[in-house]
């Protein structure tokens, strides 16, 4: 990865943080309690996976992106958009296997879908001007 310690920091920092509040929210039942928190999730869960994903997967390419800065952005966020289709898939699977109710119909689905986009394209954004080197005082 390309970036600082610190960066690396933070970036490890929030994918600890989505680890919690997603465990968190089945411990607490917190998705029954706040109307808002699946959406929370689907935003920030694939904002943390991408980012260090994108960092260590892409981090040589995006070095270049003063050039291609729009492209590797919606690169990396295919492949957030990619974890959260898989994501759907898997709550699918558990309410076939088990009496769950992960999936409460096509709206549900669906604006999980956008809050996972909007998530992975943040992660893209922000992993783009992690990458980018320090302005210097001159």
């Amino acid at each position: 990865m390309h970036t600082t310690p610190q960066k690396r920091s933070v970036v490890w920092a929030i994918l600890l943080i989505a680890v919690l509040v997603n465990i968190l929210g089945y411990t607490l039942n917190l998705y029954q309690q706040f109307w808002w928190y699946d959406r929370f999730l689907h935003f920030f869960t694939p904002f943390a996976i991408t980012l260090p994903l994108a960092l260590y997967l892409y981090g040589p390419v995006l070095t270049g992106a003063r050039d291609h800065r729009l492209l590797l952005i919606l690169t990396v966020a295919s492949l957030g958009i990619a974890i959260g289709a898989l994501w759907e898939l898997t709550e699918w699977g558990y309410d076939l296997i088990a009496a769950g109710n992960a999936i409460k119909g096509k709206w549900d689905t669906m604006i999980d879908l956008i809050m996972d986009t909007l998530g992975s394209i943040l992660a893209g954004w922000v992993s783009v001007r992690m990458v980018q080197p320090e302005a210097r005082a001159e």
